[in-house]
Protein backbone atom coordinates (compact mmCIF):
# COMPACT_ATOMS: atom_id res chain seq x y z
CA UNK A 1 0.00 0.00 0.00
CA UNK A 2 1.46 3.42 -1.03
CA UNK A 3 2.01 6.30 1.45
CA UNK A 4 -0.53 9.06 0.54
CA UNK A 5 0.26 12.45 1.76
CA UNK A 6 -1.91 15.12 2.90
CA UNK A 7 -3.08 17.16 -0.06
CA UNK A 8 -2.99 20.83 2.13
CA UNK A 9 0.41 20.16 3.69
CA UNK A 10 2.32 23.07 1.54
CA UNK A 11 -0.94 25.25 2.15
CA UNK A 12 -0.50 24.60 5.84
CA UNK A 13 2.96 24.81 6.22
CA UNK A 14 2.49 28.27 4.39
CA UNK A 15 -0.40 29.77 7.09
CA UNK A 16 1.68 28.75 9.87
CA UNK A 17 4.38 30.50 8.93
CA UNK A 18 2.37 33.84 8.40
CA UNK A 19 0.61 32.89 11.54
CA UNK A 20 4.27 32.93 12.87
CA UNK A 21 5.11 35.81 11.50
CA UNK A 22 1.60 38.10 13.16
CA UNK A 23 2.29 36.65 16.69
CA UNK A 24 5.99 38.06 16.28
CA UNK A 25 5.33 41.25 14.95
CA UNK A 26 1.80 41.92 16.79
CA UNK A 27 3.57 42.69 20.52
CA UNK A 28 6.20 45.41 18.79
CA UNK A 29 3.13 47.27 17.60
CA UNK A 30 2.53 48.57 21.63
CA UNK A 31 -0.95 47.89 21.13
CA UNK A 32 -2.22 45.65 24.22
CA UNK A 33 -6.01 44.73 22.56
CA UNK A 34 -4.21 43.76 18.83
CA UNK A 35 -1.57 42.51 21.43
CA UNK A 36 -4.76 40.02 22.64
CA UNK A 37 -6.45 39.74 18.99
CA UNK A 38 -3.53 38.81 17.58
CA UNK A 39 -3.12 36.22 20.27
CA UNK A 40 -5.96 34.87 20.36
CA UNK A 41 -6.48 35.12 16.68
CA UNK A 42 -3.87 33.06 16.10
CA UNK A 43 -4.33 30.25 18.49
CA UNK A 44 -7.97 30.09 16.53
CA UNK A 45 -7.05 29.62 13.36
CA UNK A 46 -4.03 27.29 14.38
CA UNK A 47 -6.82 25.23 16.18
CA UNK A 48 -8.81 25.48 13.59
CA UNK A 49 -5.97 24.13 11.07
CA UNK A 50 -5.72 21.12 13.30
CA UNK A 51 -9.36 20.54 12.96
CA UNK A 52 -10.13 20.62 9.24
CA UNK A 53 -6.78 18.88 8.33
CA UNK A 54 -6.18 16.15 10.89
CA UNK A 55 -9.44 15.13 12.49
CA UNK A 56 -11.03 12.58 10.33
CA UNK A 57 -14.86 12.68 12.47
CA UNK A 58 -17.58 13.42 10.18
CA UNK A 59 -18.79 15.26 13.27
CA UNK A 60 -15.78 16.55 14.98
CA UNK A 61 -15.35 19.71 12.84
CA UNK A 62 -19.11 21.14 13.87
CA UNK A 63 -18.57 20.10 17.70
CA UNK A 64 -14.57 21.04 17.55
CA UNK A 65 -15.72 24.69 16.33
CA UNK A 66 -18.40 25.42 18.80
CA UNK A 67 -15.64 24.14 21.80
CA UNK A 68 -13.53 26.97 20.17
CA UNK A 69 -15.97 29.21 20.44
CA UNK A 70 -17.18 28.48 23.62
CA UNK A 71 -13.88 28.61 24.96
CA UNK A 72 -12.60 31.53 23.47
CA UNK A 73 -16.19 33.92 24.63
CA UNK A 74 -15.79 32.09 27.86
CA UNK A 75 -11.85 33.49 27.66
CA UNK A 76 -12.58 36.46 26.83
CA UNK A 77 -15.87 37.24 29.76
CA UNK A 78 -12.81 36.06 32.33
CA UNK A 79 -10.27 38.31 31.51
CA UNK A 80 -12.69 41.30 31.31
CA UNK A 81 -13.87 40.36 34.58
CA UNK A 82 -10.46 39.88 36.39
CA UNK A 83 -8.50 42.62 33.86
CA UNK A 84 -9.09 45.79 35.95
CA UNK A 85 -8.24 44.74 38.85
CA UNK A 86 -4.98 42.95 37.65
CA UNK A 87 -3.65 45.66 35.50
CA UNK A 88 -4.90 48.33 38.16
CA UNK A 89 -3.39 48.97 41.39
CA UNK A 90 -6.85 48.87 43.30
CA UNK A 91 -10.01 47.05 42.37
CA UNK A 92 -13.36 47.52 43.95
CA UNK A 93 -12.50 45.70 47.37
CA UNK A 94 -8.57 45.83 47.35
CA UNK A 95 -5.72 48.07 47.20
CA UNK A 96 -2.07 47.10 46.06
CA UNK A 97 -0.15 48.84 48.58
CA UNK A 98 3.21 47.34 47.36
CA UNK A 99 2.33 48.51 43.76
CA UNK A 100 1.42 51.84 45.14
CA UNK A 101 4.09 52.49 47.37
CA UNK A 102 6.62 51.57 44.50
CA UNK A 103 5.08 53.87 41.98
CA UNK A 104 5.12 56.82 44.75
CA UNK A 105 9.27 55.96 45.20
CA UNK A 106 9.86 56.23 41.61
CA UNK A 107 13.25 55.50 40.25
CA UNK A 108 15.32 54.33 42.91
CA UNK A 109 18.63 56.40 43.35
CA UNK A 110 22.48 54.98 42.55
CA UNK A 111 22.32 53.17 45.93
CA UNK A 112 19.39 51.76 45.69
CA UNK A 113 19.65 50.44 42.11
CA UNK A 114 22.90 49.19 43.44
CA UNK A 115 21.33 47.49 46.10
CA UNK A 116 18.96 45.82 43.69
CA UNK A 117 21.24 44.42 41.28
CA UNK A 118 21.51 40.37 41.11
CA UNK A 119 23.92 39.13 43.64
CA UNK A 120 24.04 42.12 45.17
CA UNK A 121 22.60 40.90 48.39
CA UNK A 122 25.35 38.30 48.44
CA UNK A 123 28.07 40.48 48.30
CA UNK A 124 26.79 42.57 50.96
CA UNK A 125 26.60 39.56 53.30
CA UNK A 126 30.55 39.14 53.91
CA UNK A 127 31.00 43.31 54.03
CA UNK A 128 28.29 43.20 56.66
CA UNK A 129 29.71 40.05 58.90
CA UNK A 130 32.72 41.60 58.37
CA UNK A 131 31.71 44.75 60.02
CA UNK A 132 29.87 43.09 62.47
CA UNK A 133 32.91 40.64 63.27
CA UNK A 134 35.14 41.24 66.46
CA UNK A 135 38.62 42.49 65.35
CA UNK A 136 41.03 39.91 66.00
CA UNK A 137 43.08 39.67 68.81
CA UNK A 138 46.33 40.81 68.74
CA UNK A 139 49.21 38.27 68.26
CA UNK A 140 51.24 37.04 71.74
CA UNK A 141 54.36 35.42 70.73
CA UNK A 142 54.27 33.77 74.69
CA UNK A 143 50.75 32.31 74.34
CA UNK A 144 51.57 30.81 70.82
CA UNK A 145 54.98 29.32 72.65
CA UNK A 146 52.94 27.60 75.01
CA UNK A 147 49.79 26.84 72.89
CA UNK A 148 51.65 25.11 70.09
CA UNK A 149 55.50 24.91 71.15
CA UNK A 150 55.54 23.62 74.30
CA UNK A 151 54.17 20.33 73.55
CA UNK A 152 57.65 19.31 72.42
CA UNK A 153 60.16 22.18 74.01
CA UNK A 154 57.97 22.27 77.19
CA UNK A 155 56.44 25.25 79.16
CA UNK A 156 59.67 26.69 79.77
CA UNK A 157 61.43 25.83 76.87
CA UNK A 158 63.73 23.06 78.03
CA UNK A 159 63.22 20.32 75.76
CA UNK A 160 61.20 18.60 77.56
CA UNK A 161 57.64 18.72 76.36
CA UNK A 162 55.06 15.79 76.35
CA UNK A 163 56.32 14.93 73.01
CA UNK A 164 60.02 14.73 73.69
CA UNK A 165 59.99 11.30 74.87
CA UNK A 166 59.31 9.97 71.47
CA UNK A 167 61.53 11.94 69.56
CA UNK A 168 65.38 11.47 68.50
CA UNK A 169 66.77 13.79 68.68
CA UNK A 170 65.56 15.18 71.06
CA UNK A 171 63.57 18.62 70.92
CA UNK A 172 65.86 22.11 71.35
CA UNK A 173 66.23 23.46 74.66
CA UNK A 174 66.25 27.49 74.57
CA UNK A 175 67.51 27.75 78.17
CA UNK A 176 71.13 25.85 76.99
CA UNK A 177 73.58 28.61 76.41
CA UNK A 178 74.95 26.18 73.86
CA UNK A 179 71.94 26.42 72.00
CA UNK A 180 72.54 29.94 71.21
CA UNK A 181 76.21 29.54 70.08
CA UNK A 182 75.68 29.25 67.01
CA UNK A 183 71.73 30.26 66.06
CA UNK A 184 70.81 33.75 64.46
CA UNK A 185 67.31 35.10 64.57
CA UNK A 186 66.64 34.38 60.58
CA UNK A 187 67.62 30.41 61.41
CA UNK A 188 64.99 30.16 63.49
CA UNK A 189 62.40 32.32 62.02
CA UNK A 190 63.08 29.59 58.73
CA UNK A 191 63.01 27.21 61.01
CA UNK A 192 59.54 28.40 62.20
CA UNK A 193 57.86 28.63 59.27
CA UNK A 194 60.33 26.04 56.38
CA UNK A 195 60.73 23.41 58.89
CA UNK A 196 63.83 21.96 60.62
CA UNK A 197 64.72 20.19 57.54
CA UNK A 198 64.91 23.53 55.68
CA UNK A 199 68.01 24.68 58.17
CA UNK A 200 69.74 20.87 58.66
CA UNK A 201 67.93 20.11 62.17
CA UNK A 202 65.17 17.21 62.77
CA UNK A 203 62.77 16.69 60.32
CA UNK A 204 60.57 16.21 63.52
CA UNK A 205 60.20 19.78 63.44
CA UNK A 206 57.25 20.62 61.24
CA UNK A 207 56.85 23.66 59.44
CA UNK A 208 54.32 26.28 60.70
CA UNK A 209 54.53 28.75 57.57
CA UNK A 210 50.57 28.32 57.28
CA UNK A 211 49.95 29.11 60.84
CA UNK A 212 52.23 32.31 61.57
CA UNK A 213 53.09 35.01 58.87
CA UNK A 214 57.59 36.36 58.64
CA UNK A 215 56.58 38.45 61.38
CA UNK A 216 54.75 36.80 63.88
CA UNK A 217 57.65 33.77 63.67
CA UNK A 218 60.65 37.07 64.46
CA UNK A 219 57.97 37.98 67.60
CA UNK A 220 57.95 34.20 68.56
CA UNK A 221 62.00 34.12 68.33
CA UNK A 222 62.07 36.98 70.15
CA UNK A 223 60.36 35.51 72.65
CA UNK A 224 62.90 32.70 72.75
CA UNK A 225 65.33 34.72 73.80
CA UNK A 226 63.65 35.38 77.16
CA UNK A 227 63.89 31.84 78.06
CA UNK A 228 67.91 32.13 77.89
CA UNK A 229 69.10 31.32 81.53
CA UNK A 230 65.90 30.35 82.45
Amino acid sequence: MSEQHHPDYKKIYIALVILLAISVAGPHVGLKWLTLITAFGVALVKANLVVENFMHLKWEKVLAKWVLGTSLVLMALFFAGVSPDVMEHKGDRWVNNAAIAAVARGIPDEEEAAAQEPGAEEAAAPREAAAAAPPAPAFKAEEQFKQVCSACHGLEGKGNGPGAASLDPKPANFTDPAFWADKDDATLVKAIREGGASVGKSSAMPAWGSLYNEDQAKQIVAYLHTLKGN
